[in-house]
């Protein structure tokens, strides 16, 4: 266990390990009515969780785990900490803060020198965490801004494949940013005011609308390029569709006069025509001819002669 003492010894922050120093967890821990069951099994928890005690004798605190960092690809990379938070008293544990360059101890504590209480202690670690999130979002908001412009020029599956994956990665850093939130949230409910409004805790806080303001916009965005793409496949499609019919309702002639001159009973007058096969092909042509100029009169074929020139 390592121990870092601030503002002369006002507040304490505890870092170790929930699994192999259960005993010091409970030990600290006493007298803040910690649930067994959580105490127990703290280390092992792969989830989100956030509980909090507030009684009468002002043990208030509040406990629980936080998946800081996930790979949007994979599910297995997930990390996650488990703290206890009272107005003394930070304890961390399963935090390897050589993971991620964004939580480096030594910044941290250099900002936690100047603070008074270990709640601002904990909000100081939680900018940290969101800062690795903002950093998130400005990157897909590059992608976003080259997608933008590669929908202009063309669409298809790989379009539609980048538009998905930027979707979920989007709803994978909001599903990392909502814990957060409620951290600031529930210190907020749970200790007295003037334990609150801090420095570092009133930083969070903007930085948590922003994130949030960021990742609705971006989404907004997303799904509307999404709406855009299925307007255009549903477009595409129908033109296809277009195109196929009148191409086959113009050879329906060709079909049905071929199948009526290609039987071959002995007894057919036209098998003795001279000018039988001349007459035949001019009989078909005229009859799509005519069948075109209905159709183009009637107006069924819409753009479908100018779609190319048009794109």
């Amino acid at each position: 266990m390592k121990t870092h003492s601030f503002c002369h010894e006002q507040w304490k922050w505890h870092e170790l390990d929930f699994i192999t120093e259960n005993d010091e967890l409970r030990k600290l821990t006493a007298g803040y009515n910690v649930p067994d069951l959580w105490l127990a099994l703290a280390g092992y928890d792969e989830h989100n969780k956030l509980q909090m005690n507030r009684n009468a004798q002002q043990e208030d605190a509040i406990w629980g785990s936080l998946v800081y960092k996930l790979d949007p690809a994979d599910r297995e990379t997930q990390q996650i900490f488990h703290f206890f938070l009272s107005r003394d008293m930070l304890i961390t544990g399963n935090r390897d803060f050589s993971s991620w360059a964004d939580m480096a101890k030594e910044p941290m504590l250099r900002k936690m020198e100047t603070t008074d209480t270990a709640i601002e202690g904990l909000m100081i670690i939680a900018g940290t965490l969101i800062t690795g999130f903002l950093k998130q979002i400005n990157a897909l908001a590059m992608d976003i801004q080259d997608l933008r412009w590669d929908l202009k020029k063309s669409n298809g599956q790989d379009v539609l494949d980048r538009l998905t994956a930027l979707r979920h990665q989007l709803l994978v850093i909001r599903n990392l940013t909502i814990p957060v939130k409620e951290i600031h949230m529930a210190i907020t409910e749970i200790f007295e005011e003037q334990n609150q409004r801090k420095q570092f805790y009133e930083q969070a806080g903007v930085q948590l609308d922003r994130c949030h303001f960021l990742i609705q916009e971006y989404t907004k965005e997303v799904s509307a390029m999404v709406s855009s793409e299925e307007i255009m496949a549903s477009v595409t499609g129908n033109e296809v569709v277009k195109t196929l019919t009148v191409i086959t309702l113009l050879f329906t002639p060709i079909t049905a006069w071929g199948a009526w001159w290609g039987m071959n009973f002995i007894h057919m007058p036209e098998l003795n025509e001279k000018y039988g096969y001349l007459f035949s092909g001019l009989f078909i042509f005229s009859n799509i001819a005519l069948l075109y100029i209905y159709i183009q009169r009637k107006g069924w074929l819409g753009d479908l002669l100018n779609g190319k020139k048009q794109r």
